[in-house]
């Protein structure tokens, strides 16, 4: 009686097992020790879109476009060393979709034979999921480190940049440049024509300043109002004042007509540049009072013009 007892217990557990492993959402992969499907559920084939009999004549690189071979006996022996871990691959289906997976490799002993006995999970809206995550964050970012009005970086990133590039400077002993622009006479043009077209010329500017400071690793700022901001690493004084002359040619270019500038009959823009180069330190507030500095020399000076100043420059 005992015996029959434990027959129909066997019995019934083994059909748990089976119920368990037909109807599990998940996939359940056994792989030989060179990659050959030995053993694969319903979840797998509905997948897939192969069936058990096809899988069965295939390898791992034939479904997994980032192994191979070489990449399969590395993964085999990494399979022995660790008998149980996570990884997130691909598999591509019959109809060539690529499904992202998390795959959970267990090693599996087995009447003298090993096998890698995996359960696999389709990740797709995980990754959907992350992706969109991913964007909003970026979205969110980029929003806080960027000027609405003009697109270019906000004074919040331009003081994080600044910051970073000054000691960088002192770290790397190599030139620091910075510009400060500011468009002359631009509370008469606001009067005149009032916020929105002063809104749209300053966008205007803006574009043309963006395209006119093409240094690599370069920040261009609106520091605030009518206040443009350049920040030029490893830029000597004479390249940046050469794209501040660039700058300055490239406002005037624009042709915005301005009748009550005393400067010129369209907008136009003076610069400060500052360049800075040896050991001896600088805080952003110290660079920012130079290149004001400069700015203001240039107003004085009749602006619209590139007026430019050195500090501890190499001969």
């Amino acid at each position: 009686m005992a015996e029959n007892d434990e027959a129909r217990e066997a019995s019934y557990r083994a059909m748990l097992t089976q119920v368990t492993v037909d109807k599990l959402a998940d996939m359940i992969i056994w792989l030989d020790e060179h990659g050959r499907y030995v053993f694969v559920n319903p979840a797998t084939t509905r997948l897939l879109g192969y069936s058990a009999e096809e899988l069965a004549g295939l390898h791992v690189w034939d479904i997994d476009p980032h192994f191979d071979e070489a990449r399969w006996r590395e993964h085999w022996a990494e399979v022995l060393a660790r008998k149980s871990f996570r990884l997130e691959t691909v598999n591509r289906s019959r109809d060539g979709v690529d499904i992202p997976i998390e795959v959970t490799v267990n090693l599996v002993e087995y009447e003298g034979r090993r096998f890698n006995c995996s359960i696999v999970r389709d990740i797709t809206e995980r990754k959907r999921f992350e992706a969109e995550l991913r964007a909003l964050n970026d979205r969110i970012y980029r929003l806080s480190v960027t000027d609405a009005l003009t697109g270019l970086a906000n004074r919040r990133h331009f003081d994080i940049q600044l910051d970073a590039e000054s000691r960088r400077q002192r770290q790397w002993d190599r030139p620091l440049s910075l510009i400060l622009a500011d468009v002359d006479a631009f509370k008469a043009y606001n009067d005149a024509h009032g916020h929105v077209d002063g809104d749209l010329a300053l966008q205007r500017v803006a574009a043309a300043l963006q395209a006119a400071v093409a240094v690599p690793g370069a920040t261009v700022a609106r520091y605030g109002g009518e206040e443009f901001a350049c920040i030029l690493p490893g830029t000597s004084h004479a390249q940046a004042l050469a794209v501040a002359e660039q700058a300055r040619l490239a406002v005037a270019a624009l042709g915005i007509a301005h009748a009550h500038s005393d400067v010129a009959p369209h907008v136009t823009a003076s610069l400060g540049v500052l360049t800075v180069d040896g050991a001896q330190p600088h805080t952003p507030d110290a660079l920012l009072r130079l290149a004001d500095g400069a700015l203001y020399r240039a107003k004085r000076e009749g602006r619209n013009r590139v007026v430019g100043v050195s500090v501890g420059v190499k001969a």
